[in-house]
């Protein structure tokens, strides 16, 4: 009877050793996956960063103004300043 309670205690231990590492196992490819959509996510927002100082560079702003939007410079003449 004693042989079978330190076995039963063995096969626990045992079992939970096992149960402990598949957990393990399975958290480590969460973390994996986790990081791999941060890398991605900081890649993308690197590309807007740039794609966003791209666009709103003074010449690409004129160019689209004038292709889109066709707005035209105004003649100096045109220009009236106001004073207080």
């Amino acid at each position: 009877m004693k042989i079978f309670g330190i076995v039963s205690v063995i096969i626990i231990f045992a079992f939970g050793i096992v149960m402990m590492r598949i957990e393990i196992n399975r958290s480590g490819r969460a973390i994996g996956k986790l990081q791999t959509e941060v890398e991605i996510k900081e890649a993308r927002n690197q590309y807007l960063e740039l794609e966003n100082t791209r666009l709103s560079g003074p010449i690409l702003v004129g160019q689209m103004a004038q292709e889109q939007l066709k707005l035209r410079r105004t003649p100096p003449q045109n220009i009236v300043v106001l004073e207080d």
